[in-house]
């Protein structure tokens, strides 16, 4: 019983710290050339309207292939005016080095969570480089 219950502890113990790890910066999944970079801690201090406003950018072979906002506390027609600006997928399919020449505006409607989103992207692309 003992035995079990220690094997639990550890199979506990590793799967916080995978999650940790992943949360604070980035990790590698899908394939040695696959980068994720997520910034709910890298940018806690960057503050939309309503608070923090991580993304998990996603990088394979040294393109940009998706960027996610994560979970935060923005109001749905904030979100949804931001998806509908296209903020989200403007880099997509463009290099890190060009994803970071590239102009983001804010989208009208949504600044301040639009103006945090773009600066978390921008400290993933710092990261990502």
């Amino acid at each position: 019983m003992k035995k079990i219950l220690l094997l639990a502890a550890i199979v506990a113990v590793l799967s916080g710290t995978f999650a940790v790890s992943t949360a604070c910066g980035s990790s590698r999944a899908k394939g040695p050339d696959t980068l994720r970079i997520n910034t709910t801690d890298l940018g806690k201090d960057i503050i939309g309207y309503n608070g923090p406003t991580p993304v998990e950018l996603t990088v394979v072979s040294g393109n940009i292939v998706d960027i996610q906002a994560l979970p935060n506390r923005e109001g749905p027609r904030y979100m949804q005016a931001v998806r509908e600006g296209g903020l989200l997928k403007k880099l997509v399919g463009k290099s890190v080095k060009e994803a970071k020449d590239t102009e983001l505006d804010a989208v009208s409607g949504a600044t301040y969570t639009s103006n945090a989103l773009i600066e978390n992207i921008r400290l993933a692309l710092e990261k990502a480089e």
